[in-house]
Parts: structure tokens; C-alpha cells; sequence
């Protein structure tokens, strides 16, 4: 794809997103030329068909050395060693299976993790193991004199930045916003490229791209032009609806009607494209895994976020849609207290919730078109500080869904042990697999070709390889 045409379709695509009410993308006319061409461009590279990410940010820095541990007899004891009182008792651990690792190394879960693991197991969900921002490959020693280094390590608000834009905080765009940028001209309707269930997140801006929040019930509507406001009226809400829309004499009033008009359109499209998608109902019924308490997934904020990105995908369906990112969350990650009482059932919410949203997709026969990952401000010390862990660097993640090349942990699963060449301090490792190397990979699946990879995650070419071979 040469610069002219790049920049046709970046300006269609800007277009189309000011003109969300088209149906189909020949009827928005030069835009929907450009993006039909675009659709036609990404099937070629893909195979086509639908596909979308799903990122499942743990905010906080979550203790991803309980997640995933060693247990074969030499591993298990340095890591026991380690983490002292923040060690897993192994009756509470269940094996894996992990054909990529050293010989002699055997890998586990906690039973928090069952219904995760249930889905690794069968192939669908794999781990990323040591994974963290990186500017590039970078040694111990490097690392011990301040060479080569992501700025503001360790930092909550720099580094949840970093993971999720490859840049500290104050950054104007993320690399799923970057993506969408490239991928939107490709949908129907480009506004509905790059949504998030949880919030404003740096990961899903771009430049041409703007980020379409939604509540847990979807669609986040005009307050005053909702049925049961001002007291029922029926006069008064058309009247408002004018007021709001009709813009004025100077280019702010305009922008504001323009802005207004949208915002109503797209609710009421994507209300309609919802209210015809089915997905099982969450549980009602409480569950108990390990020393977790009992979680009723109905009650549960993160399994209502993956409930609705579900819906969306399936509405996507709809609303000729080729290409989405979607962002969920949930917090609680920053364990520098009360860490053994509090992991368990951080552990639980989340695999309940990624369980129950893999099976929603599979009910929409969408399973394969759906790559959920998760990641977190940075991982955390393995050395305990007395009732808890503070922060560190790398940390292990999981890949899930259809494409996944699953049952299996990739990248270099370090020593979990102290004073190791992996070690950086206190147990904060290293990271050996960059978060820029994960993006590529999953931008790769999505349909980016390795030129435009480079475009949107800056310092790729720094790393051997793109391709981790998870997908």
C-alpha cells in the first residue's frame, strides 16, 4: 500500500466516522469506495471474515508470579524459597501442560484459575510468559547502569501508559487506537471501531479513530432525551433534541450540534443492532473455587463488561463491521497488603468472567474470531515485604481464544528465584518478550502488514522477532 493511497483512505476513514448514520459503506461515496477497497485489501491478508481484541487490563500491577509457577521439585523449592509467605501451597496448584519450556520443567495453576485453565487445556488459551515494555533487548547489567531503559519504571500511571501506548503518561495515542486507525475504513461503520466498556483508555485513541465508550448496558444515551425524563413529556423532547442539534452561528455551536447529532444517531443504531443479539445470561448461582470467596458472576463488574463486548461483537455482525478493539478492566491489582486474603479471588473473578465470555462467544459461533488478552501496570516483586509484593517489571499474561495456538506457555519462562540474570532486584524481572513484540503479533492476526506494524508500535525493528507464534 503506497503513501497516496494510505492517506485516501485515512481521510475516507475520517469521513465516514463524521457520517455514522450510512448503512453500507457505498452508500457514503468516495469514503465508501475507500473503504470497500480497504475490506477488499484486509481479506487478501486474512483470509477475510470478522476479527477483533479484546484487552483485559488488571489495573493495579498484578502478582502474576502465583498465576503461573513452577512445580516440578527444583523450580517449586527456589520459587517457595523466593516468595516466602506469598508462596501457593501446592495443594492448591494443578498442572499444565507447556511443551516449549526447558526439559525438566513442569508448570501450574492455582485452583482459582480452574475455569482458565479448563480453556488452556483444550487449546483456546495459552501464557505469555515474561512479558513487559521494553525499548529494546536489554541485559542485567544494562539495566544496572541506567542504559536503554523504558522511562519511569515501576511507576502506576507511567507504566499502565507504556503497556498500553508504548509511551509513559501524557501519551496522545495507544496502539490499539493506532490499529484502529488503520483498520477502520474497512467497517461500516467506522465509529464503532475502537470501543470500551470501562472508561476513557490511552490504549484505544488515535489519530483519525476516537474511542466510543459505552456503559454496561450499552450505548451511553443524550440523559435529557431519554424516555422517562421531563416527566414524561412528549412535546419537550423533540424540542430539546432541536436544541441540542441545530448548532449556531459560530464554528464551537456547530461542532457542538454536529458532535450532539452523532452521539444520538450512533446510540440509536447500536441500541437496535444489540437488541437483536442473544448471549447466555450470566450466573446467578454462586461458585467457590479454591480459598476464593463464593463469586456470583451476575454481581460481578468485570463478567458484565465481557457480557457486553460479547453483545457488540455479536451486533458487529450487523453492522458490517470487518475490524474492532475493545477494552475491559478491573482493579484491585496493587497488592502491597493483605496479598494471600485478596489474590484468590482476583484470580476467580477474572477466570469466571474470561470463562464466561469465551463461552458466549462460542454460542455465537464467534469463538475463532475473538483474541482476549490481559495486562497490567507491570508485574510485582517476587520477595515478599511482609504482607505482600511491591512493584516490579516483567510479568506472564494469557492470549485466549479460538486462534490461539494454546496449551502451551511462549517466549523464556525465567528461574523463579532470586539473584538470578533475570533478577533486577527483589525478584522484579527482567522481561525477556517485549509488550511491542505482543502487539505486532496480534496486529499481524488482525491484518497488519509488517510495514504498518512498524508504524504503529515504534522501536519494532529494535527486536529479532515480531512473531511470537501464539496465533
Amino acid at each position: 500500500m503506497n503513501a497516496s493511497r494510505r492517506q485516501l483512505l485515512r481521510a475516507a476513514s475520517g469521513l465516514a466516522a463524521a457520517l455514522p448514520g450510512a448503512r453500507a459503506p457505498l452508500s457514503l461515496g468516495l469514503a465508501g469506495l475507500a473503504a470497500l477497497a480497504a475490506q477488499s485489501s484486509r481479506a487478501a491478508n486474512t483470509g477475510g471474515g470478522y476479527r477483533a481484541l479484546v484487552c483485559l487490563f488488571m489495573n493495579g500491577g498484578s502478582d502474576s508470579h502465583n498465576w503461573v509457577l513452577p512445580i516440578d521439585a527444583t523450580g517449586y523449592a527456589q520459587y517457595a524459597a523466593a516468595r516466602g509467605d506469598l508462596a501457593w501451597p501446592t495443594a492448591r496448584l494443578q498442572a499444565i501442560a507447556s511443551t516449549r519450556q526447558a526439559a525438566g520443567r513442569a508448570f501450574g495453576m492455582p485452583v482459582e484459575l480452574q475455569p482458565l485453565r479448563n480453556w488452556y487445556e483444550a487449546g483456546r488459551a495459552a501464557v505469555l510468559a515474561n512479558v513487559g515494555p521494553l525499548l529494546r533487548p536489554v541485559t542485567k547489567a544494562e539495566f544496572q547502569a541506567g542504559s536503554g531503559l523504558p522511562p519511569k519504571l515501576f511507576s502506576h500511571n507511567d507504566q499502565q501508559s507504556t503497556w498500553q501506548s508504548l509511551y509513559p503518561e501524557g501519551a496522545a495515542s495507544g496502539w490499539g487506537g493506532r490499529m484502529g486507525d488503520l483498520l477502520m475504513a474497512a467497517n461500516a461503520y467506522p465509529v464503532f471501531t475502537a470501543l470500551s466498556a470501562s472508561g476513557n483508555a490511552i490504549f484505544l485513541s488515535g489519530s483519525q479513530v476516537t474511542q466510543y465508550q459505552v456503559s454496561g448496558d450499552g450505548p451511553v444515551a443524550v440523559k435529557g432525551l431519554s424516555a422517562n425524563w421531563m416527566f414524561g413529556s412528549n412535546t419537550l423532547k423533540p424540542i430539546l433534541q432541536r436544541v441540542v442539534t441545530r448548532g449556531g452561528q459560530s464554528d464551537f455551536d456547530s461542532e457542538y450540534g454536529r458532535v450532539m447529532q452523532r452521539s444520538i444517531d450512533t446510540a440509536a443504531t447500536l441500541q437496535t443492532a444489540l437488541s437483536a443479539v442473544s448471549v447466555p445470561a450470566l450466573a446467578t448461582t454462586a461458585v467457590t473455587l479454591g480459598a476464593a470467596p463464593a463469586i456470583t458472576p451476575a454481581n460481578e463488574s468485570l463478567a458484565k463488561q465481557l457480557r457486553l463486548v460479547a453483545r457488540l461483537i455479536g451486533a458487529g455482525q450487523q453492522l458490517g463491521m470487518q475490524r474492532q478493539v475493545f477494552m475491559v478492566s478491573l482493579g484491585g491489582f496493587d497488592t502491597h497488603n493483605n496479598q494471600m486474603s485478596q489474590q484468590p479471588a482476583l484470580m476467580a473473578r477474572v477466570a469466571l468472567s474470561v470463562d464466561y465470555f469465551l463461552g458466549a462467544l462460542q454460542s455465537l459461533g464467534l469463538l475463532n474470531n475473538v483474541l482476549l488478552f490481559t495486562a497490567s501496570d507491570f508485574g510485582r516483586t517476587l520477595v515478599s515485604n511482609g504482607d505482600g509484593s511491591d512493584h516490579g517489571w516483567g510479568s506472564h499474561h494469557f492470549v485466549a481464544g479460538g486462534a490461539v495456538k494454546g496449551r502451551d506457555i511462549y517466549g523464556t519462562f525465567p528461574l523463579t528465584a532470586t539473584g538470578t540474570a533475570d533478577d533486577v532486584g527483589s525478584g522484579r524481572l527482567l522481561p525477556s518478550t517485549s509488550v511491542t513484540q505482543l502487539a505486532a503479533t496480534l496486529g499481524g492476526w488482525l491484518g497488519l502488514s509488517a510495514s504498518e506494524q512498524a508504524t504503529v508500535l515504534p522501536g519494532l525493528g529494535n527486536f529479532p522477532s515480531a512473531a511470537l507464534g501464539m496465533v
